[in-house]
C-alpha cells in the first residue's frame, strides 16, 4: 500500500462521520473543503508520526503542507529522506 493510500484510508475510517460519502483524490483540498479541521489535523499527526515513524515539527504545519493527501505524502516522503522529483 502507498503512502498515499494509507493517509487516505486513515482519513477516510478516522475523520470522515460515519455514514458520509466523500469521495478522495490525492488532490482534494482537504482543509478548505471541511474533510480536516484542526482536531483533524492533530489526529492525522499522531497517526503519520507513529505509522511513518517520522517527527513533525512546529515548522511543518502550516497549511500548505496539510492542503490535499498529495501534499501530506510529500511530507511524509521529505521526512523519511526521499526527494521528489520536480
Amino acid at each position: 500500500m502507498s503512502v498515499n493510500e494509507m493517509i487516505k484510508q486513515f482519513i477516510s475510517s478516522e475523520l470522515i462521520p460515519e455514514g458520509s460519502e466523500v469521495p478522495l483524490t490525492d488532490t482534494d483540498h482537504l482543509i478548505d473543503s471541511g474533510i480536516i479541521d484542526s482536531f483533524g489535523i492533530m489526529s492525522l499527526l499522531g497517526f503519520l508520526e507513529e505509522k511513518f515513524s517520522v517527527q513533525i515539527s512546529g515548522d511543518d504545519l502550516i497549511p500548505e503542507n496539510f492542503e490535499s493527501i498529495a501534499t501530506i505524502s510529500a511530507l511524509i516522503l521529505e521526512k523519511n529522506g526521499y526527494q521528489l522529483e520536480v
